[in-house]
């Protein structure tokens, strides 16, 4: 990584400090946009050590106690990975960070449930479509044998559930665009925790298999309007059935 002057113009945190007397808290997030400017601008890769606490307090100008924290800062957006004794390493990208967001949205009661699948609803009929334009031999075989598995097991809430958003990871990696993978598999992890009354789930199965097959048999035969009504039907029907699948949830 190259070297950086420190976050404040005039490269010292005392001045900076004396600059803005009335923030010296914000300065750890100061230092963490710095440093994530450089870990980019070094196209550094997941696993890729950072300099040690002591190079980045020399680097930035800032004492030990700014760094922890910011590198906190980075750790909680998911950028980097901190570990005793190994410091800093540039973390795999993983979404997690946005899951813990609307998982704490869900649980603070920000957002619902059903608002929740009304954005997977909009978002996922389209992804359909484009996967049915460019999906690859290995996405449908993907397809067939999460269904298959799901099929197999159908009185087994774990396996049928894990299959479940599997099928639709699968659709979304099938898109072409890992924005999409990006965006869907947080809310689609969401969900799956949401998902609470393993009886009403099970007992939805037939519908739920019946429905990724028809999606399935949309995106293998290359007709992307057929995608999308299927998945709108398969996406609306989990809608109407929300209060029996998630359980103490009120009707919206």
């Amino acid at each position: 990584m190259a070297s950086s002057q420190p976050p404040n113009a005039a490269g010292s945190s005392t001045e900076f400090r004396a600059a803005a007397p009335d923030r010296p808290p914000r300065l750890p997030e100061v230092v963490a946009e710095r440093l994530q400017q450089d870990l980019l601008a070094q196209d550094l890769r997941p696993g890729d050590r950072l300099p040690t606490e002591s190079q980045l307090v020399e680097r930035y100008g800032v004492s030990r106690t700014v760094i922890r924290e910011a590198g906190r800062i980075l750790e909680q957006r998911g950028l980097v990975d901190i570990r005793p004794g190994r410091g800093m390493t540039v973390a795999a990208p993983d979404g997690s960070a946005i899951v813990q967001h609307y998982s704490l949205m869900l649980g603070m009661n920000a957002m619902t449930f059903q608002q929740l699948m009304e954005t997977r609803l909009i978002i996922e009929v389209e992804v359909a479509a484009l996967a049915a334009l460019r999906r690859t031999d290995e996405d449908l075989a993907d397809m067939r044998a999460s269904l298959e598995r799901a099929q197999a097991r159908a009185d087994d809430y774990q396996v049928c559930l894990e299959e479940d958003m599997r099928f639709h990871e699968i659709v979304t990696r099938a898109s072409g665009n890992p924005f999409f993978s990006w965006f869907m598999d947080p809310v689609n992890t969401c969900l799956r925790e949401s998902y609470q009354d393993s009886s009403a789930y099970l007992a939805s199965l037939p519908q739920t298999f019946a429905e990724h097959r028809a999606i399935l048999d949309a995106i293998a035969a290359g007709d992307p309007d057929a995608a999308r009504r299927s998945a709108r039907e398969h996406l609306n029907r989990v809608v109407s059935q929300q209060d029996a699948l998630v359980s103490g949830r009120k009707p919206r």
